[in-house]
């Protein structure tokens, strides 16, 4: 590990609904759970969307008729893992040829429970040091909150 790299943002959650929905949850009802306070664009946030496939879209509809780039799909293996790019810098702009990684892992935990383990690595590719990454996690565990309690309506 070089000093220059940042420690990944970890989490482990239990999730009260089948692996098969977890997954669907955390991408074809992003839109559902996202925040609306957590976006990029100029004007208030109509739609979050995920495209389901390998190399789709993740991108966010505004009020004004613009669309924000977040990342996009690295791997679809459903209802198992899932790999997002995050293409947003430290200054929460979107820069296409910056890739840090997202993995989401759904391990089913009996019929009607399911682990949802999730990494956001290479951090050190953000800019703005480890306060970035600090207020990232903080944000990540409040977004995946909302997510857990989506999932287990």
């Amino acid at each position: 590990m070089s000093n220059n790299s940042i420690q990944s943002i970890r989490k482990r959650l239990l999730v009260n609904t089948s692996q098969k929905r977890a997954y669907e949850v955390f991408t074809q009802k992003i839109n559902s759970w996202w925040p609306r306070t957590h976006h990029i664009g100029k004007t208030p946030v109509k739609e979050f969307l995920l495209e389901p496939r390998v190399n789709g879209r993740w991108y966010s509809t505004h009020e004004d008729g613009s669309e924000c780039d977040i990342g996009k799909v690295l791997l679809w293996e459903p209802p198992n893992r899932l790999i997002l790019a995050w293409q947003i810098n430290g200054e929460f702009q979107y820069v296409s040829s910056l890739i840090t990684e997202i993995e989401i892992k759904f391990i089913p935990d009996g019929p009607a429970k399911t682990i949802v383990e999730f990494e956001h690595r290479d951090l050190e590719r953000l800019g703005g040091g480890g306060k970035t990454a600090e207020s990232m996690d903080g944000g990540w565990g409040m977004v995946l909150e909302l997510y857990a309690k989506e999932a287990a309506r």
